[in-house]
């Protein structure tokens, strides 16, 4: 009993070294990208938001299958999936980028809102 204690100590004091350690460390703050810091953004951050988009789109895709036009309402990603489908990222840059240039009262808005509501839903209403 006391050789698995002896052991066991070493564990718990890296462990608790571990924990003192990450408690230190800031939290990650992934804020929601909004016109604000799209209007400041480079031409390549733009695009590798949109990408990331773009990929988060097509995995979702990969795991419902072709049926995630049975999610609407559920989800956001059938109407981006529809709605975007066929636009290149350079249209999406170029029209994101004029969305904020002709509504600077809406520079606050979330990024996302608009390739939701602005870009992608009219398309499928259509």
């Amino acid at each position: 009993m006391k050789r698995l204690s002896v052991l066991l100590l070493p564990v718990l004091l890296v462990l608790l070294s571990m924990a003192a350690s990450a408690a230190q460390q800031p939290a990650l703050d992934l804020g929601i990208v909004t016109g604000e810091e799209w209007v400041q953004s480079s031409l390549e951050q733009k695009r590798a938001y949109l990408f990331g988009i773009g990929n988060m789109l097509e995995i979702e895709q990969a795991m419902v299958g072709g049926d995630y036009k049975a999610m609407r309402g559920q989800s956001i990603f059938p109407v981006l999936l529809g709605g975007l489908s066929g636009t290149s990222i350079a249209d999406m840059v170029a029209q994101l980028d004029a969305f904020y240039a002709a509504h600077p009262d809406q520079i606050t808005r979330p990024v996302i809102e608009v390739l939701y509501l602005e870009m992608a839903l009219p398309k499928v209403r259509s």
